[in-house]
């Protein structure tokens, strides 16, 4: 049996922030500081530099010249373009998936449903919401398309802190969850016409759930 290679110090910077962005210690927007990074995790800043150009790559952070780095933010049409990659490239994951293995991905898709159902009840946000990330992420590796995945994958960490910030909001955890459990049931009927109706239906609430947000935001401020 192989050894586990030991992680580096940027894998392991990389690894930290990338999850306190997903998980929302680290806020939308957020000015990062190399020396206060470093400090926190007893590295020099040379890894936590790397680990925060990696995470520019995947949209999760910002980094301007003089102005340093900073927790990515979206706007109402970032969101929208995030919402129309989503429903374009989870519809042709799932098209594939559903050729090459209904059954397993029917199975494996309503076993995480059930982790999810658990981490509600137990109130652990964190946890549900990593098992909404696996959950959708199971499309794309029953697809058998390291092409589909390869894209998706690229953007799965934005797309999961958008998932942490929604879930603040009233009664979307509810919903979504809901609809995950719609989705296995027509995944296990083999009904792709109802499955994308199903998930274009996921995602716009999403785009819609931002926006009010958003609205509701606004409204604050100018009060």
């Amino acid at each position: 049996m192989a050894l586990e290679r030991p992680k580096s110090l940027r894998e392991l910077a990389l690894e930290h922030l990338r999850n306190s962005i997903i998980d929302g210690s680290l806020k939308m927007g957020q000015v990062l500081s190399e020396r206060k990074i470093s400090e926190e995790l007893d590295v020099s800043k040379s890894p936590v530099r790397e680990a925060l150009a990696q995470l520019r790559d995947e949209g999760l952070v910002s980094i301007e010249p003089q102005k340093g780095a900073r927790v990515f933010s979206l706007s109402e049409p970032e969101v929208a373009q995030i919402c129309d990659f989503r429903q374009a490239i989870e519809t042709a994951a799932f098209e594939l998936a559903l050729v090459r293995n209904p059954n397993r991905l029917a199975r494996e898709m309503r076993r995480v449903v059930k982790d999810m159902e658990r981490e509600r009840g137990r109130g652990n946000e964190k946890g549900y919401l990593s098992l909404d990330t696996a959950f959708h992420q199971l499309i794309f590796k029953h697809a058998g398309n390291d092409y589909l995945s390869a894209s998706y994958t690229r953007y799965v960490g934005k797309i999961a802190a958008l998932r942490t910030h929604l879930a603040k909001l009233p009664q979307h955890t509810e919903l979504s969850f809901d609809e995950h459990k719609k989705i296995v049931s027509t995944v296990l009927e083999g009904d792709m016409e109802n499955i994308k109706f199903l998930l274009a239906k996921h995602i716009d609430r999403t785009r819609q759930a931002y926006k009010n947000a958003s609205i509701a935001l606004e409204g604050a401020v100018t009060k």
